[in-house]
């Protein structure tokens, strides 16, 4: 009897999570791609010959752990192993879904990644037959089962629309910090703090970014931020403030392609 009821708890165990109990989290996924995008011109990873290949590289930019890489489907060990032999991960050896090409540049509706199985983030079959989807620009958002064919025929208008300046990674607005010397950089070396304050028609707000370092896709825009409006940005460092920098929307479109964060002394 006890051998029996072992069987069924195992079976049952099997039915509910297939590939086993994981806590392979997107999460991760979702922040090491755009940290990829950030540091390689606006680009996720491309060129290999798979998907899966493409997304290999996150792991020799150090951005991610063979465990991420997995996804839900497929053994830790596996995918560790071909990783330190240096080989990139194939349709067999990544439980990721992955649509290479993509920029950040792109309609933030385009999606990124998903689970190739409709699982949960604990690998637990999905109760709607549905799975969570990362998209360009960092957003997450659950596509139930029922919705799925749908999503995908979306994705593919969407893939049918694109425009050469999406496709090629091109910002919007792009940007350089003049130091008071006069000197041009494209990115800081040094702890940074951006403000940005957004006015619409309809809305504003403000906000603080910060970090120990700052790349260049930091300091241009990819997309606009919001329609119509005006988005002002004022950069600090190394005792460094600029002058307000502003950038006016209307129609999506802005009304400079290249702005200069002038530094002076905070004083």
């Amino acid at each position: 009897m006890v051998v029996i009821v072992a069987g069924i708890l195992v079976g049952y165990r099997r039915a509910i999570y297939p590939y086993g109990h994981s806590h392979c989290c997107i999460l991760g996924m979702m922040l090491a791609l755009e940290e990829y995008a950030e540091e390689n011109g606006g680009k996720y990873p491309a060129g290999r010959e798979s998907p899966e290949a493409d997304l290999s590289l996150l792991f020799k930019s150090q951005l991610v752990d063979a465990n991420a890489l997995r996804g839900m489907t497929v053994p830790e060990k596996v995918v560790q192993q071909i990783l330190d032999r240096g080989d990139l991960l194939g349709p067999e050896s990544c439980g990721w879904q992955y649509v290479s090409g993509l920029t950040l540049a792109d309609d933030p509706g385009l999606a990124l990644l998903w689970c190739k199985e409709a699982l949960n983030h604990n690998g637990r079959r999905s109760k709607d037959g549905g799975r969570e989807v990362v998209f360009v620009g960092a957003d997450r958002r659950w596509i139930s089962g029922d919705r799925w064919p749908a999503f995908l025929k979306q994705q593919e208008d969407l893939m049918r629309h694109r425009s050469r300046r999406e496709i090629d990674g091109e910002p919007l607005v792009s940007g350089l910090v003049e130091l008071p010397d006069g000197s041009r950089i494209d990115h800081v070396d040094a702890s940074y703090t951006m403000m940005e304050e957004s006015k619409g028609p309809n809305s504003s707000g403000s906000g603080r970014s910060s970090g120990s370092g700052l790349s260049s896709s930091r300091l241009i825009w990819y997309r606009a931020p919001l329609l119509n409006g005006q988005v002002t940005r004022t950069l600090s460092f190394s005792n460094l403030v600029s002058n307000p920098v502003t950038v006016t929307f209307e129609n999506g479109l802005p009304d400079v392609t290249e702005v200069v964060f002038r530094m002076r002394p905070n004083q």
